[in-house]
């Protein structure tokens, strides 16, 4: 196996660091770019593409119904 090349200079630290920025942002930008909203037809709130909406529609039919956070859990007798 060969070895690889000491470098012959240091790198500036401003050379490292933009190259590290520049990195960021390229991934921030391609994650942005990954996410896709729309406005759900029926009631108008936002949502993944492909996905249904948080009030329970999907290209216009109701999935399922919204939980309601507050209601009380009913016991099954086993």
């Amino acid at each position: 196996m060969s070895k690889k090349p000491t470098p012959s200079k240091k790198q500036a630290v401003s050379a490292t660091r933009t190259r590290k920025a520049a990195w960021e942002r390229r991934q921030r930008e391609k994650l942005e770019n990954k996410v896709v909203l729309d406005t759900c037809p029926v009631t108008g709130e936002k949502k993944l593409r492909h996905f249904a909406s948080p009030s329970g529609h999907y290209k216009g039919r109701t999935v399922f119904e919204k939980k309601s956070v507050g209601a009380p859990v009913q016991e099954i007798e086993a």
